[in-house]
């Protein structure tokens, strides 16, 4: 498969501590990699775009960001010869308004002509038809007025950025040239782009312990020193946070999962887990510095983008019985007071979890 070059977002404690900008994903290191993470994140004004490790690519744009209330589009293309593209809309309800009032169905504004109303494609989640569509991506391309106006708002849209992140969309799924190619059609098919990347499979293994406990004084004393040692100069964790209680869960007859408590910033929080032989015969292994949870052999780490928890990022990490595999990581996209918790469910990595 062609490796991409490109620059992860890699966070750590440190980046907790400002706003998310546009899709942040917490991409930590884990103890075993469920496949290539040969992922893509692309940003350019007010689009960005995000191709997962199976080569499903998904480009959001959104209202400037001095428009209020704000608008956003998803198209999601698989990879592969003649597939469907499909577009979302979603229009702001940070506050719930609709829910007390009559929005009705919003109509698609192009250069201030209305060109039908969109149709109902999931709960608050709109689509425009194929014709729609059409004139959605020609719009674009002029840099005419789009808008989506319903009983309550106009919802002014950005077309800034679109041609650069649908170019590169096409690229990353080598349709440039082709007759499916969204920017630049060309006469030849689709037969030779780039087909999908099967998603990984990981098989999840039970665990002794499926919620986590306290350690007991003995417990502490016996590992807490040895994994003090481990992360050495290289822990970044608070003093205090360090410094209060760990705990332990039992994941089979010779190794269990240990939690110790780094970081807090103003709304998100972070511990180290690590996996250990039950007698410290062999040196910890480290899953992620940043986590939020465990719960039945799946280890999450869970962040706001800001306080106002209009964007998300989620980690997951899986125990195969031997080590936890990295299994999930996602975002909800750009801080852009679409919805309590985020507009889309944007991946970069996606797999197949069985249980053993």
């Amino acid at each position: 498969m062609t490796k991409w070059k490109y620059t992860p977002n890699v966070f750590s404690k440190h980046s907790a501590r400002i706003c998310i900008a546009g899709l942040v994903l917490a991409i930590s290191q884990s103890a075993g990699a469920a496949a290539s993470s040969d992922t893509l994140s692309f940003t350019h004004k007010d689009w960005d775009l995000v191709c997962d490790n199976t080569l499903t690519c998904r480009a959001a744009g959104y209202s400037a960001n001095d428009v209020d209330p704000a608008s956003t589009v998803l198209i999601t293309r698989k990879a592969g010869p003649s597939t469907t593209v499909i577009n979302q809309v979603m229009l702001a309800d940070y506050d719930s308004e609709a829910a007390s009032k009559t929005p009705g169905q919003p109509l698609l504004l192009i250069d201030n002509q209305s060109l039908g109303k969109l149709s109902t494609a999931d709960g608050d989640v709109w689509t425009m038809s194929e014709t729609q569509f059409t004139a959605f991506k020609q719009a674009l391309r002029r840099d005419s007025k789009i808008s989506f106006k319903n009983n309550l708002h106009e919802y002014v849209f950005s077309g800034a950025g679109s041609s650069a992140v649908m170019l590169k969309m096409d690229d990353v799924q080598g349709r440039v040239g082709t007759t499916g190619a969204l920017i630049k059609k060309g006469n030849n098919n689709e037969s030779a782009v780039k087909m999908p990347v099967p998603e990984p499979v990981i098989v999840k293994a039970p665990v002794r312990d499926k919620q986590s406990r306290d350690m007991t004084p003995q417990e502490t004393a016996l590992i807490k020193p040895s994994i003090i040692k481990f992360t050495g100069a290289d822990s970044d964790c608070d003093e205090e946070r360090i410094n209060g209680t760990w705990q332990i869960a039992s994941l089979n007859e010779n190794q269990s999962l240990v939690i110790a408590p780094c970081w807090m910033a103003a709304y998100n929080s972070g511990d180290m887990y690590f996996v250990i032989s039950n007698d410290m015969s062999s040196p910890p292994e480290i899953v992620t510095d940043s986590a939020t949870s465990w719960d039945d052999g799946i280890v999450e780490f869970f962040m706001k983008g800001r306080g106002l928890g209009d964007c998300l990022s989620v980690e997951q990490w899986v125990w195969d019985g031997k080590h936890f595999v990295h299994s999930a990581a996602r975002s909800t996209g750009r801080c852009q007071m679409i919805r309590p918790g985020g507009a889309w469910e944007i991946p970069t990595l996606t797999t197949k979890v069985v249980t053993h």
